[in-house]
């Protein structure tokens, strides 16, 4: 339906401005709306950020300009320089009109979308203006702020609309702000169809002829262009940034990057880098994540500190964490000599401490005992980034492989997979993982009903409350789906720290409490006071565990034992 012939569709509707403001992001602060009661038309520019509209992430350019429909929430972050925004509130009165419209679309008054990048400069020039007289406060200074106002939304709408001469060409944009904001998920044609009420056949016929590329090959560019984005501006890993596109495997995800690019994810940083800058590219050496290519030798294992090519399989291995012991029994080995835990007497955890009856200790992890690595002589030592200040020394006795200690478990065990000659063990491990956690996904959904989970931590004087970005976070919200309180759900740090009086703001049905009882012996102040807060509310329930176990424990088994108390605890 052309827009000059949707004559219901606008002869009843009328708009009215409520508020209006600006304001500067500095990088990593946010800008957070929920539920929004109006309409807002959001304008920003600077550097890069991202936004996130009811749960779905979109990256913004250098500018934008978005229409926020009524009931929407959003959250505004800045990734890379400042980003100046202006935020104006309305309310749109439609009539009747929203009935002349196909099934598969909404009044676009109705619809959230993204112009990006805004090119029209005086955008920003006419919302600063509106916002301006609107603020004055006057009668006629508020009419004219409407009357701008409604001379934006034209122009928005207009931008939004076109190119769309019929219901074909409005089908096609339907889809394509639908893979948009859903490109990190499996989507499927038939899916894609049934949403613009068209046949797969069809659907693909007219997307071809406006994209130039079919509805799948057009997902694939936006996961591609998007991680080439953050190969190139951030320092998360390659088995990061796959997931983050929707790949759950790391290795598929390389070969499908290398068949868009041309060069392995890796390759094409270190590529980018050394065009950008030396120096930037040592840094990009020194602080990446993990990850692996194959090369006419072997594998290589890329680490913190350089690359590692496997041409024969290590035989005795020394690990400066306890969490690589646990892989390398998981692939069925053992470590010639693994650091343990405790302060007045050093172990290996209990957990794992009957497959490392041979294992030679090597004191702490925070206090490797150096002596004791020497007179070990191992032909490999694999340690975190805590271990830098040894590196030179630890150098010295074997080739040495530096992990970021946070590093995804699932990358780690994939790499040691590719190191030691088990790659299809790993992948067992890995399968079998996924498989669980995804049964006992849908059987926790349909106890919860929607209830949330939280993960909280008593310090001092305050509680850490973990969000999906958190290592142990993530098993609960993002391996096993369960729904994670507002409270948290748009942060990307690991944890918020808050009083224990904000606590019931979290708003949890469920609460697990990583306890320090064990390492303190006793229970704290801290956690005294929660549990008697969580307690008086009988809707609340709270599951205690060890914090130690649920914080050190990241190999396979660890978190499987982890998976094991979650749904003990959930399916009593």
């Amino acid at each position: 339906m052309p827009l000059q012939e949707q004559t219901s569709l606008w002869s009843d509707t009328t708009i009215k401005m409520i508020d209006g403001y600006s304001g500067t992001l500095q990088t990593g602060s946010v800008l957070h709306e929920t539920e929004l009661t109006s309409n807002v038309l959001l304008l920003a520019v600077g550097g890069e950020g991202e936004l996130a509209m009811n749960g779905e992430v979109c990256h913004i350019g250098a500018s934008f300009a978005c229409h926020v429909a009524r009931g929407t929430s959003f959250t505004l972050m800045a990734r890379s320089d400042e980003l100046y925004y202006i935020v104006i509130m309305y309310k749109a009165s439609l009539g009747g009109a929203s009935h002349a419209l196909p099934s598969y679309r909404k009044h676009p008054l109705q619809t959230s979308f993204i112009q990006n990048p805004v090119t029209q400069a005086e955008w920003i020039q006419n919302a600063e203006k509106i916002v301006a007289k609107w603020r004055r406060g006057e009668g006629l200074e508020r009419f004219h702020a409407n009357a701008l106002l409604q001379g934006m939304i034209y122009d928005l709408i207009m931008e939004y609309e076109r190119g769309q001469g019929g219901a074909e060409s409005d089908m096609v944009d339907v889809v394509v702000s639908y893979i948009s904001s859903h490109y990190r998920q499996n989507l499927e044609l038939k899916e894609l169809a049934a949403l613009a009420g068209c046949s797969v056949r069809q659907l693909q016929r007219r997307f071809k002829q406006e994209k130039q590329l079919g509805p799948m090959e057009y997902v694939i560019q936006l996961r591609m262009e998007n991680a080439s984005r953050m190969l190139l501006h951030t320092d998360a890993s390659i088995g990061e940034i796959a997931d983050k596109m929707g790949y759950r495997d790391m290795y598929y995800f390389s070969r499908a990057f290398k068949k868009y690019y041309g060069v392995p994810p890796l390759r094409y940083r270190l590529a980018a880098a050394s065009e950008l800058d030396e120096k930037y590219a040592q840094a990009l050496l020194r602080y990446r994540t993990a990850s692996s290519y194959e090369s006419a030798q072997g594998p290589v294992i890329c680490h913190m500190r350089g690359e590692y090519q496997v041409t024969e399989l290590p035989q005795r291995i020394a690990v400066l964490d306890v969490q690589y012991a646990d892989h390398l029994l998981a692939l069925g080995l053992s470590p010639a000599g693994s650091v343990g835990s405790g302060s007045a007497v050093v172990n290996f955890p209990q957990y794992i401490r009957a497959g490392l009856q041979g294992t030679e200790l090597l004191g702490t992890y925070e206090y490797p005992d150096l002596l004791a690595v020497e007179r070990l002589s191992p032909d490999l030592i694999i340690c975190t980034e805590v271990h830098d200040q040894h590196y030179e020394r630890l150098s010295q006795i074997a080739p040495v492989i530096m992990f970021k200690r946070n590093e995804s478990w699932q990358t780690i065990l994939s790499l040691f997979g590719e190191l030691t000659g088990k790659r299809a063990e790993a992948k067992r491990i890995l399968a079998d993982y996924h498989r669980r956690t995804a049964l006992l996904s849908e059987e926790l959904a349909a106890v919860l009903a929607g209830k949330s989970v939280a993960l909280i931590r008593p310090l001092d004087s305050l509680v850490r409350v973990h969000s999906a970005a958190h290592r142990t976070g993530a098993v609960l919200y993002r391996d096993l789906g369960l729904p994670v309180p507002l409270f948290v759900s748009d942060t990307a740090d690991t944890a918020y720290h808050i009083s224990v009086d904000r606590l019931p703001a979290v708003q949890a049905s469920h609460y697990f409490l990583l306890s320090n009882e064990l390492m303190q012996e006793g229970i704290s102040t801290t956690e005294q006071r929660i549990r008697g807060m969580l307690d008086k509310d009988e809707r609340q329930q709270i599951h205690s565990v060890d914090a130690a176990t649920w914080i050190g424990c990241y190999g396979p088994t660890g978190i499987n034992g982890i998976v094991d108390q979650i749904e003990q605890a959930l399916l009593a």
